[in-house]
């Protein structure tokens, strides 16, 4: 997690930046490869969105590494963009690319001057570029940073490195900016996140139209994110069996892990399918209406939390829903989310690194989504809510919530 009290603002890091500005602007440090022609590539462009400018800023070059690796196990012509912004450097447009001989080459595309990475002006940006500048047939989006799901900005204090996505310096990015940023760029085959909590019903219902699968956690994503090496082949795929195969090698690599040092067995992924977030959205909103009374004294205390914050603030959509409906309201719920989730997988037991220390949270109950519950002694989150579309879609406004 991050720690917003960290030293991240002090006179040496700015006068370190300064300098590399100034190194930017020079020739020596000219943008390599600006007279690449526009032509549409015959393969997939991967842009990888990597807001690197807090606490997980270590994990950067050890990540590019791995997707240079994950590189040399893809097909000739796949094309890998990365913008990174890391605390101790100026943002740059980064470039990796298999030649036919299989040599794995990078190059610095641009430089930018300092901004803050999580502007909605400056992602749309940012993305507009390196998909016009690259036009592919086809495109996807990894978006890296910590993670808190669709709440909002400056919320959390956590200074363990996990995942928190929308970090830079002390500025975060809510959901419906981000949505707003993407807006701005290409339809995406699928986002996946390398955050936190992303995985959440009501983040994948805000972004069901940017993209066509998303790949993420509903809980917690260790410090060292996706194993990239593994993943980029299938990253480049055009199928749904790529993109779960995606979500399986992560899941897969990290279950096999030793509980020692700084790695620890802990995972949870759900690949979503994005046209079958509407008609799940219908069969909640009936749902909540249904049983909106009983929702109004839900006991949340029964269901799957995710995380080991206190009060809980995700927890198990499938587990949710389980427990209030009625066995023929559940019967055919689950089979929707089945349409919806095309893969999901947790490991027995997870890793929530909190305020109050590691905690591991057993795994009974996993459905591949998170989701909020509202409830009394959440005045600002259940206040937040009511501004997510999700919120609006299932009726939580029939209830007193």
């Amino acid at each position: 997690m991050r720690d917003e009290n960290e030293n991240k603002h002090c006179m040496m890091k700015y006068f370190k930046k300064i300098l590399l500005i100034l190194l930017a602007m020079s020739a020596l440090f000219a943008c390599i490869n600006n007279d690449d022609p526009v032509a549409t590539y015959a393969g997939k462009t991967v842009i990888v969105y990597m807001v690197a400018d807090n606490n997980l800023s270590s994990y950067v070059e050890a990540n590019i590494d791995s997707m240079a690796a994950g590189m040399k196990r893809s097909n000739v012509g796949s094309n890998l963009l990365i913008y990174v912004d890391k605390s101790d450097n100026i943002p740059q447009l980064i470039r990796i690319v298999k030649d036919v001989d299989g040599t794995v080459k990078k190059y610095v595309i641009k430089n930018y001057l300092e901004q803050n990475s999580l502007l909605p002006t400056v992602m749309a940006s940012v993305i507009s570029e390196a998909a016009n500048r690259f036009p592919s047939q086809s495109y996807g989006l990894v978006l890296w940073s910590h993670g808190y799901g669709w709440l909002p900005g400056g919320g959390n204090t956590k200074n363990i490195p996990t995942r928190w996505f929308g970090q830079d310096g002390s500025n975060n990015m809510d959901i419906p900016d981000l949505v707003t940023a993407l807006n701005a760029g290409p339809h995406f085959d699928y986002i996946l996140f390398d955050a936190c909590f992303m995985g959440g019903v009501e983040t994948s219902y805000a972004l069901r139209n940017n993209a066509d699968y998303i790949i993420a956690s509903p809980a917690e994503v260790m410090g060292d994110g996706f194993p990239y090496s593994e993943l980029m082949p299938s990253l480049f795929g055009t199928t749904e069996a790529d993109y779960i195969k995606a979500a399986t090698l992560y899941y897969e690599h990290y279950n096999t892990l030793p509980a020692s040092g700084s790695s620890y067995p802990s995972a949870t992924v759900g690949c979503i399918k994005t046209s079958e977030l509407s008609v799940l959205a219908n069969q909640t909103a009936a749902l909540i209406t249904a049983h909106a009374a009983e929702l109004n004294t839900f006991n949340a205390s029964k269901v799957q939390h995710l995380e080991g914050y206190s009060p809980h603030l995700f927890y198990d959509f499938g587990d949710f829903i389980r427990l209030f409906a009625t066995d023929n309201e559940r019967t055919a719920f689950n089979e929707q989310l089945e349409k919806c989730v095309v893969y999901k997988a947790c490991t027995p037991v997870i890793l929530s690194a909190t305020y109050y220390g590691n905690q591991l949270i057993t795994i009974s109950s996993f459905s591949g989504l998170n989701t909020y519950i509202p409830r009394s002694g959440l005045p600002i989150q259940n206040t937040t809510y009511h501004s997510t579309e999700w919120y609006a879609t299932v009726g939580w406004s029939k209830t007193r919530w």
